[in-house]
């Protein structure tokens, strides 16, 4: 970049005025041309670039308003309009960097306004609630988080930081565009109970020459969701569903709460190739144990989710990480949301469903090896529930089948469901995900052309 980029240095200017002034001093020495919006909630200031009466133009907001309203609501009223303005001036090319510095208030108006930017504009947030949990402001973007120590005040401990948070994002605004050699981009969802197949599955991506990014299913599915609807990710093998578990159970690691989108959308509505498996719905990533709620660690005692082993607790992936079991009764809750989402797609979409388990955590016994991901000789996976009928199949897998072949749109020549006779980590089951897909992207694929494949049962 030959130009002096532009960086918009905002925040609640009417508290904070003097801490912006000083931000927008420190870019413009380190080569940035400062552009200060104010996006103050109590009183105007008149010396802002852009105005909060400009801000609020963009949906009609009365300042007034924000003034006399609850800081909560004044904060969702600012950081609304402050979205649509900065893609207003994104648009007009007016955008290559947002900084700003805030306390707990600021903060969650400011993030409104950078999570509206797209992936790869630099978004500084120097905030002294750093040290929390900041996922709510981080949202599904890419902003960097720095801790300046304190919520405001210009002296010997802050004006380093700050310097070098101006530095660093009219540094990162100059790189301009690093995107390199022109490859189409796939994206490939992941748990570690599902990398095998995922890294099989890789492989065959990379040999097309697609490049490909794994998405681990701990909330990143809104980032891949945006990523797709940009136009950004053009095919999508969702081995991994998992996330949809998480969004259940309130899981820290489900989509997050600021994000307005919904998973399992995107691909069907861009019409971009689709192939979806219940990966990782056997099971969900929750928080330690002490974060169970007692209605669900009830559930372990009487057996209505299955208790790892003798112990009547749900299984520890880690410290951190308690792995939650759904019900059938909630598989068939997240069958019917699949079918919902799928049913209207745009694109050649295959779900297909591993009638011997879905993860490394769901599988019998005589499947478990180390290389799959649970050592043999530990018994069935912590999840495994094999169905009444058929001791192969799990219990979960066949309620999908059954409501999906129900609900999915047989009409729709764009959906096909594939039954198959395998584990999710079979290298099998890889391969035909990857035929599927090779014929997807080669436009020779055709709804029921596979049942001749050994093993499809459907």
């Amino acid at each position: 970049m030959n130009k002096k980029p532009n960086i918009i240095c905002t925040g609640i200017l009417n508290t904070k005025f003097t801490e912006i002034k000083f931000l927008a001093e420190q870019v413009k020495k380190y080569g940035g041309n400062p552009i200060v919006m104010d996006l103050s909630l109590g009183k105007e200031v008149g010396w802002a670039d852009i105005s909060l009466d400009e801000v609020l133009a963009s949906t009609g907001t009365q300042k007034e308003d924000v003034f006399a309203a609850p800081r909560s609501t004044a904060i969702e009223m600012v950081g609304k309009a402050g979205e649509i303005k900065i893609q207003e001036l994104y648009n007009e090319g007016k955008v290559d960097g947002i900084i700003s510095w805030a306390g707990s208030v600021g903060t969650t108006t400011v993030t409104h306004v950078m999570r509206a930017l797209p992936f790869g504009v630099p978004k500084i947030m120097l905030t002294d609630m750093a040290s929390s949990d900041v996922s709510m402001w981080l949202g599904n973007k890419d902003i960097y988080i720095v801790n300046p120590t304190a919520e405001q005040g210009i002296n010997v401990v802050t004006r380093k930081m700050v310097a070098n948070a101006a530095a660093a994002v009219v540094a990162m605004a100059k790189t301009g565009d690093v995107s390199g050699e022109s490859r189409p981009l796939a994206a490939i969802t992941a748990y570690g109970t599902t990398t095998p197949t995922v890294k099989r599955c890789t492989e065959y991506m990379e040999s097309r020459g697609w490049d490909t990014i794994i998405i681990h299913q701990v909330g990143t599915g809104a980032t891949m969701e945006d990523l797709i609807r940009s136009g950004q990710i053009t095919a999508i093998i969702d081995l991994t569903t998992g996330e949809l578990t998480n969004n259940m159970y309130n899981s820290p690691y489900a989509v997050p709460k600021t994000w307005e989108g919904k998973r399992l959308t995107a691909a069907s509505d861009m019409g971009i190739p689709q192939i979806v498996v219940p990966g990782g719905l056997d099971q969900s990533a929750c928080g330690p144990l002490s974060s169970i709620p007692q209605k669900y660690l009830d559930d372990f005692k009487t057996g209505k989710r299955r208790p790892y082993k003798d112990t009547q607790l749900p299984y520890k992936h880690n410290e951190g990480v308690t792995i939650m079991v759904p019900t059938l009764e909630e598989i068939e809750e997240l069958s019917l949301y699949m079918a919902g989402c799928l049913n209207s797609t745009k694109g050649p979409t295959v779900v297909m469903i591993p009638m011997c388990g879905w993860s490394a955590y769901d599988q019998s016994k005589e499947l478990a090896t180390n290389e799959r991901g649970w050592a043999k000789g530990n018994g069935d996976g912590p999840v495994w529930e094999p169905d009444d009928q058929n001791d192969r199949w799990s219990r979960r897998a066949t309620l999908m089948r059954k409501v999906l072949n129900e609900h999915l749109n047989k009409d729709s020549d764009n959906l096909d469901l594939i039954i198959c006779d395998m584990h999710i980590l079979d290298e099998e089951f890889a391969d035909l995900c990857n035929r599927c897909m090779g014929d997807m992207l080669d436009k020779t694929w055709k709804k029921g052309m596979y049942t001749d494949i050994p093993k499809i049962i459907e």
